[in-house]
C-alpha cells in the first residue's frame, strides 16, 4: 500500500489536527503529528486526548488495512497510560503494532514518542469488525 493510498484511509478528524501517516502494512501503521498551540492542555503539553485521538487514528487505520471488502471497524476499547509530556512545538511519533488480528476483533499497541525519543504513552486498543448488513 503506498503512503497517499494510506493516507487515504485516515479520516478528517485526524487530518484537521495535523496527522500523516508514514508507513503501514498488515502488521503496523506509523505517524506523525506537530503538537500545536490548539492541542495543548493548560500545563502548555499535549493535551491527553490529542494523544489519544493520535493513537486512535493509527489504529483504526491499521485495522481498516485488514478488512475484506464491505467491512468497517470502529474502537470497541481504548486504554491509555501517559508517561512524559510532549512540549507544544514538538513532533510527537508514533507506532501502532498488531497484538491480535482475529476474526471480529484485533487489539494493537501504540507507543506514542516524543521528540527524545522517551515513549510519552502507550495506548492498547480494541477494534470491532463490522459486517455489511444483509
Amino acid at each position: 500500500m503506498t503512503l497517499d493510498e494510506l493516507n487515504a484511509l485516515l479520516p478528517d478528524f485526524p487530518k484537521s489536527m495535523g496527522v500523516t501517516l508514514t508507513g503501514g502494512a498488515p502488521d503496523f501503521v506509523e505517524g506523525t503529528m506537530t503538537v500545536l498551540p490548539q492541542h495543548g492542555n493548560r500545563n502548555g503539553v499535549m493535551h491527553g486526548g490529542a494523544i489519544m485521538a493520535l493513537a486512535d487514528a493509527l489504529g483504526g487505520t491499521a485495522a481498516a488495512i485488514n478488512l475484506e471488502e464491505g467491512q468497517n471497524t470502529t474502537t470497541l476499547e481504548s486504554k491509555t497510560n501517559f508517561l512524559r509530556p510532549i512540549p507544544i512545538g514538538e513532533t510527537a511519533t508514533a507506532r501502532c503494532e498488531a497484538l491480535h488480528r482475529g476474526r471480529r476483533t484485533s487489539i494493537w499497541q501504540t507507543t506514542v514518542r516524543r521528540e527524545d525519543g522517551k515513549p510519552a504513552a502507550i495506548v492498547i486498543q480494541t477494534q470491532m469488525t463490522l459486517n455489511p448488513s444483509s
